[in-house]
């Protein structure tokens, strides 16, 4: 089949609004931080404000028709734009630049003699990835100032250009891993790719058909009117709220042992019941089921006299278990299309795959020359050679886990409680990793908190798009390349546009900053040997998820996925969203037990109401809490 170009005016509408929508991101942050803030959009898996400014581009379309019928916007361009500024919004989102630009000074201005960041590790900040000098950092953290003068523009331009570099580079290594992997996970293997099911339905024809669905406009009036109304009662308490609080089931478990249970939140969020109907039912199953077994666990742990121990039980190194074994495992069951891919790069075909061939060698080429630019990297702040490969080789690990997931389950959010620091520690100890590598990657925490806004799921699912939409790749690949750039570099614009203005004191996130500045001190002050119990905990996860792997592929029954387990392990959307995900688990199994699969393709409109419904009123709420300057209903937190 023949490809189409994807256009150069769909590429450039994406850049365009890369820049408004990057300060959309960092402005939600509010005045003083968190409590002020709005909804986070980069919290789930689709976020609010892409789909906000894709539907703004399709109602524009009908007025461009009246004059000038082919100039319009096609289904593949506004898949395009959707692509392009979720990659822009995941590398700017709530877990990657929103932190790390924070990070950067935050331990120069906030040492005091009190937390004697100035003694522990102050020495051990590279001069080029930071600003050193506390006076001249003033007007950034006093705000009432500006950073469009010469003299502040000056000040950040180092740090901000190489620590952009890293994440750039990243993010094209992504896009060359995902190369090496497209041809298996998008052609041969035909995952379903849950996740862009709602753009890819929503943009068709125009619009057009899900548009006039009747049981698309029923679910987005529900779900939009539920929102209005929650809205309305965080304005007026007076006025009835309806299901988008959480409400803290475990606060009835008084008495041990339930009352390890803590704190167990319920909570009805539309959107997430709708994105949790296009995903398999084991997983929805394994989701909410994981997530209560973990409670028992806590109950069985102080049952059995050992729920005082520290960390027990030790969930965030099970997710570092599970999720490690989910990207080897993916890796593993991919080897032998990447062989196949590389040898086909270096051969002399005429068999007309000379494009892919040159898209395979310049994904290697891609591979080493980024692996070369980390190693110099991280080799100059003093990092040891042998931290660097442990610490990024679990990084793409979970990188390509993820991606699995999303391509495989679509989950409707994956946050991971670990980074690969933490794991490095807790397998090694700190003084392997030494004060410089503790301190930098420290800093790079900003770009792997949680995971939840990840840019290689959304560039795998660009490629099935093109695949659905007969798109041709190469300039996808370009387009990729120019949004990581001017994504990057538009969020630091962003945040220290807005830090100057209100002060980078109270702007921005505040809590994570001093929480990773705190544990750096603890490493240093308090060196840590290995972690027998989080080793022990993540061995368990790696057998038990390989368990898990090898049981659902014999027996067709099984009802419990790996992938359940690996994600009810988060702290943070599946403590929020598990009822909800427990409630499209029910509907869903309800509707194919009465009518099969015809009667679940007919109800798919109203569960795609559901999230549009919710997305585009908590959209407006955030937008006018952003225009008034005082937080509103917050959907997303």
């Amino acid at each position: 089949m023949e490809r189409k170009n994807v256009s150069a005016r769909a590429v450039l509408i994406a850049l365009l609004f890369t820049i408004p929508n990057s300060y959309w991101l960092m402005i939600n942050w509010g005045s003083s931080g968190y409590s002020t803030g709005q909804s986070f959009p980069t919290v789930s898996t689709v976020y609010f404000n892409v789909i906000f400014i894709v539907l703004l581009l399709m109602g524009f379309n009908p007025l461009i028709r009246v004059f000038r019928k082919s100039a319009s916007l096609s289904d593949g361009e506004l898949m395009v734009v959707y692509l392009l500024l979720s990659i822009a919004s995941s590398i700017a989102g709530h877990d990657t630049l929103q932190i790390l630009w924070p990070l950067l000074t935050y331990p120069i201005w906030f040492a005091s003699p009190e937390n004697e960041w100035g003694e522990v590790f102050q020495q051990h900040i590279p001069e080029w990835l930071s600003i050193k000098e506390r006076s001249a950092l003033a007007a950034f953290y006093q705000g009432d100032s500006t950073l469009h003068t010469a003299q502040h523009l000056q000040l950040w331009m180092t740090p901000v250009l190489w620590w952009s570099a890293l994440v750039i580079v990243l993010t094209c290594m992504m896009l060359c891993i995902t190369l090496l992997i497209r041809h298996q996970w998008v052609t041969h293997e035909k995952l379903s790719y849950p996740v862009i099911q709602i753009p890819l339905h929503l943009t068709e024809n125009g619009g057009r058909v899900l548009l006039t669905n009747r049981l698309f406009l029923l679910g987005a009036v529900l779900a939009g009117g539920m929102n209005l109304l929650n809205g309305l009662h965080f304005l007026f308490p007076v006025v009835p709220g309806l299901g988008g609080s959480l409400y803290n089931l475990g606060q009835y478990f008084q008495t041990k042992p339930l009352n390890a249970i803590g704190r167990l939140p319920i909570a009805v969020y539309p959107f997430a019941i709708g994105m949790s109907f296009f995903i398999p039912l084991e997983l929805s199953f394994s989701i909410w089921f994981f997530y209560l077994f973990h409670k028992l666990t806590r109950v069985w742990g102080t049952m059995a006299g050992i729920g005082h121990l520290p960390g027990f039980p030790f969930l965030d190194a099970q997710s570092f278990g599970a999720w490690f074994c989910l990207g080897v495992s993916a890796i593993w069951l991919t080897r032998k299309s990447i062989a196949r891919q590389l040898k086909m790069a270096f051969q002399s075909s005429a068999d007309g795959n000379s494009a892919e061939r040159a898209r395979i060698r310049y994904a290697i080429i891609g591979l080493i020359g980024g692996s070369i630019f980390i190693l110099l990297f991280f080799k100059s702040t003093g990092t040891p050679i042998f931290s660097i490969f442990g610490y990024f080789t679990l990084f793409f690990a979970l990188a390509i886990a993820i991606t699995r997931i999303r391509a495989e389950v679509g989950p409707p959010a994956h946050d991971v409680p670990w980074r690969p620091d933490k794991v490095l520690v807790s397998f090694i100890g700190t003084r392997r990793i030494g004060a410089e590598g503790l301190t930098t990657f420290s800093m790079f925490h900003g770009f792997n908190r949680s995971y939840r806004s990840h840019p290689m799921p959304i560039i795998l699912e660009g490629f099935k798009v093109a695949q659905v939409r007969g798109l041709s790749h190469n300039r996808f690949i370009t387009a990729v390349i120019l949004v990581t750039i001017v994504g990057t570099i538009s969020s630091a614009w962003a945040y220290y546009a807005q830090g100057y203005h209100y002060g980078g004191a109270v702007y921005g996130e505040q809590a994570q900053c001093r929480w990773t500045y705190e544990q750096l001190k603890q490493w240093l002050i308090n060196p840590q040997s290995i972690d027998v119990g989080a080793v022990s905990a993540s061995g368990g996860a790696i057998a038990l998820t390989t368990l898990l792997m090898m049981l659902r592929r014999r027996f067709i029954w099984w009802p419990f996925h790996p992938a359940g387990y690996a994600l009810s392990l988060s702290f943070w959307n599946t403590s929020w969203y598990w009822f909800s995900i427990f409630l499209s688990w029910g509907i869903k199994a309800i509707l194919f037990q009465a009518g099969g699969l015809r009667t679940y393709r007919r109800a798919m409109p109203f569960f795609i109401g559901l999230v549009i419904g919710e997305f585009i009123v908590g959209a407006i709420w955030t937008l006018l809490g952003i225009a008034l300057e005082r937080p509103m209903y917050r959907f997303m937190f």
